[in-house]
Order: structure tokens, then sequence, then C-alpha cells
């Protein structure tokens, strides 16, 4: 009976062992939801909510993740493009900023991490020689230790992970404002060649009408044949210009496409006829002052700044020690009496490397030290980039007023004044090309200058962060 008796104390044992491995390793159903932890987030939090593409999910399974640019069109339904349509297309569509709030979900996703406390270790002996002796008890020892980290550490490693998320949010703003300045710039480049495209065939009704001049005096016998095949060249020219311009247009067509994550090739609707154009009323001081108030990327640096310190004081309290606390039963011990069966305890290292603490203090100051000192590089190349951005877009508008208060209007009654010298021989035919070379180039010579405006106003929204005009932009006509 004794034997049973002991055969039935090592089988309660045996399962008393095997209790922490059914809790510490489960067997875990790959059909069951992902379990989502709450995180208490800052205000600035919010941002990948807001940033968020609409119809987008929460998170992707692997195998449901699109392979390859889209084949549907945009814009079918419109008839104009317009830059305004264009940005809230890429930022609905662009990967890249998929994959930035991905990003900070995951930054997120760390805090919880690095608040909680290590898991539990459990843990049994006992001694085989006790079992079925006569001479002592069976003997069987369970313990369970919680390792408890020094006073404050979880609090920093939460306010590090914490600044860190809020790092990767200011990133993802600031990937929303570099995507809308792309995305201006790759709609004034298609706009230029579509308005370029215009200016050409302009430009070979009018040299039909000089060839029809031209066969007129020729048949009339008041000019040379020279004349008439002076203007073949000449629409040979503008032909061969045709064929480069449709092929700009393809270019800048699939540099659209490609930002909207969409199959290069897809047809795009033209571009608006006339775009309008505000010159910047605040002056360089006051634009300069709104960017290092709004500048994504300067508040993200503050955040890794913020990270950083926190990272210091974590590396001062690794000088304390950190704390173990220990529970066990013991029946190792023999007597009648059977007393200390029940045991607490408490352990807790001792910080005795200090030279490495000290090390690992010194590395996370000098990173301190650095990440200010990029905090102050960076206000100072804020403050160069809206004076460029801001000069150069002074200049443009005043080319472009420039262009059509004086010299789209000489140039064409220029024109006008040839025609009607050559038709009644004061000039030859080669001075009135030339006046109408002047024309188309000069014509072009405007649409570049009012796209490199446009691009040029989209440097300065994006270098002094102008949200505004990132989330409803100016009206294009």
């Amino acid at each position: 009976m004794k034997i049973r008796s002991h055969a039935i104390k090592s089988l309660c044992f045996a399962s008393l062992l095997a209790l922490p491995g059914c809790v510490l390793f489960p067997q875990v159903d790959d059909n069951l939801p992902p379990i989502v932890v709450p995180v208490e987030k800052n205000e600035l939090s919010t941002v990948v909510k807001n940033t968020r593409p609409k119809g987008s999910t929460e998170s992707k399974n692997i195998d449901q993740v699109e392979e390859g640019p889209g084949k549907v069109p945009a814009f079918s339904n419109l008839k104009t493009l317009t830059a305004d349509d264009l940005v809230r297309e890429v930022l609905g569509r662009n990967p890249t900023l998929t994959a930035m709030i991905a990003a900070s979900e995951a930054a997120w996703s760390k805090y919880p991490q690095a608040i909680s406390l290590e898991d539990p270790n459990v843990g049994g002996w006992f001694a085989p020689g006790t079992i079925g002796s006569n001479q002592v008890n069976f003997a069987l020892r369970v313990e369970f230790a919680q390792k408890l980290p020094g006073r404050g550490k979880l609090k920093l490693r939460g306010d590090k992970a914490q600044a860190e998320a809020s790092a990767t949010e200011k990133d993802i703003e600031d990937v929303r404002l570099q995507l809308t300045e792309d995305a201006r710039n790759a709609y004034f480049d298609f706009h230029l060649v579509d308005r370029a495209m215009e200016v050409n065939e302009d430009s070979l009704k009018l040299l039909g009408e000089f060839k029809q001049n031209a066969e007129i005096r020729y048949r009339n016998g008041q000019v040379p044949q020279q004349d008439v095949l002076q203007a073949d060249v000449e629409i040979g020219l503008q032909k061969e210009r045709s064929i480069t311009l449709n092929r700009m247009r393809k270019v800048t067509q699939a540099r659209i496409n490609t930002l909207l994550h969409l199959d290069p090739e897809l047809s795009l609707p033209p571009s608006a006829q006339e775009v309008s154009l505000e010159f910047e009323k605040r002056n360089s001081e006051q634009l300069r002052e709104e960017a290092r108030a709004n500048r994504p990327d300067l508040r993200s640096l503050e955040d890794k700044i913020r990270a950083d310190d926190a990272a210091v004081q974590l590396a001062r309290r690794e000088f304390s020690p950190d704390y173990e606390a220990l529970a066990a039963y013991d029946s190792f011990w023999q007597g009648m009496d059977k007393q200390m069966q029940y045991q607490l305890g408490l352990r807790m290292n001792l910080p005795s490397q200090r030279s490495r603490r000290y090390a690992a203090l010194a590395e996370a100051q000098s990173k301190l030290a650095q990440r200010k000192a990029e905090h102050k590089k960076l206000e100072d190349q804020i403050n160069f980039q809206v004076q460029e951005a801001y000069e150069q877009l002074k200049e443009s508008v005043q080319v472009m007023e420039l262009f059509k208060k004086t010299t789209l209007p000489a140039i064409q009654a220029n024109v006008r004044e040839a025609q009607a010298s050559y038709i009644s021989g004061k000039i030859p035919f080669l001075t009135l090309v030339a006046a109408q070379k002047e024309l188309y180039l000069a014509k072009d010579r405007f649409f570049q200058v009012q796209a490199e405006a446009f691009r040029r106003k989209a440097a300065l929204d994006r270098v002094t962060a102008n949200i505004a005009n990132v989330e409803e932009g100016k009206s294009v006509k």
C-alpha cells in the first residue's frame, strides 16, 4: 500500500510538472483571429487613422496582397484632369504611404511590449530516491519566480517606445508632403506637354496658311518656288516635333500611372486648359516660421530626441539592481513537524560591471548630442529651403507676368504684321518664317515658365508643410 501511495504521489507530481508546459507552450489554432492589444497613444497617434487611404483594410494577409499595378484607369469619368484630382488619387493609391502607415502601426505595437513584465518562470524537481523509501518522505519542490525591473525602468522603456512611434507618424506626414509634390510635378509636366502639342498644332495651321500664301504668289510669279519649298521644310520640322511630343506625353503619362500604382500604358484624360496661380502673399520670414512650426521631419526629429533622452535616463537606471520575486513549496525538509514547506524570497542582481554601464551611458549621451545637432542642422536647412523656394517662385511669377503683358502680345502682333507684309511683297518668306518661329518658341517658353512656377509653388508648399494646400489645393480651371 505504501508503494502504491508513493506511485500516486509520483503521478501527481508528474502531472504538476506537465502543467507549466501546457501554460507556457499552448497549442495555437491558426484559424483564430489575431489578438489586438489596446495601446494608449498620445494625441498624435490619430494621424495614423486620418492618413489611412479610403477603402484600405486594417491589415492584409500575405496571400491577399495585390501583385503588380492595377489595370483599370483612375480617371475614366473625368473629361479633364486637374492637379487636385491627381493628388487625391495618389494619396489614396500610392503604396509608399501604405507602407509608412504599416510601419507606424508596427512601431506603436512595440509600446505594450516595452511596458510588459517578462513571463514568469515555473520550475520543480524531486528526489527519485525518496520514492518508495521507508526512511524519508517523498521529496518535492515547486518554484515560481517573477522578474521585476528596477523602479522607473518600465516607464522609461514605454516613453522611449512611444516617442519612436510618434516619430514614425511624423514620417507619414512627411511622405504625404513628398508624394503631393511629386504628384503636382508630374501633373504639370503632363500639362506642359499638352500645351506644347497645342502650340505645335497651331504652328502647323499657321505654316499651312503661309504655304497657301506662298503658292498663290508663286503662281502669280511674284516669288520663286523656293518659298513654297521652304514652307514644306518648316512643316516637316513641325511634324517631327509632333512625334517627339507624342513620346513625351506617353512618358509623363507613365510617370503619373506609376504614382497611382497603375499600368504605365493606361490612358489619361487631357489636362485642364487653364491654370491659375496667385503669388504667395506672406513674406519669407512668415513662411520660415510656419515651416519651423509645421515641418513633420523636424517634429519627427524632436520625437527621436525624446526617445534618446529616455534612453539616457534608462542607461542611468541600469546602475540600480533588478529584482526577482520567488515563491516555493518545498517538501525536502524532513521531520515530523515538516516546517518551512512554504517559502518566499527575493533575488536581485548586483550591478558590479560598472564599466559596461558607464560605456552604455556614454553611448546614449553621444547619440542624444548627435540628434540635437541634427535638429539644429535641419532648422538651418529649412530656413534655406524656404528662402530659396520663395525667391524662385517670385522669379517665375514675374517672368509669367512679363510674358503675358509684353512678350506674347508683341510677338503675336509681329507675326500678323509679317504675314501682311509678305502678302504685300514687302518682306521675304524667310523673314515671315522667322517671325513664326519666334511665336511658337515664345509660347513654348511661356508654358515652360508656367509649369516651372507651379513646380516651385509645390516645392514651397512642401518645405513649409502647407497642409491646407496639400489637403485641398488651389482651384484649377
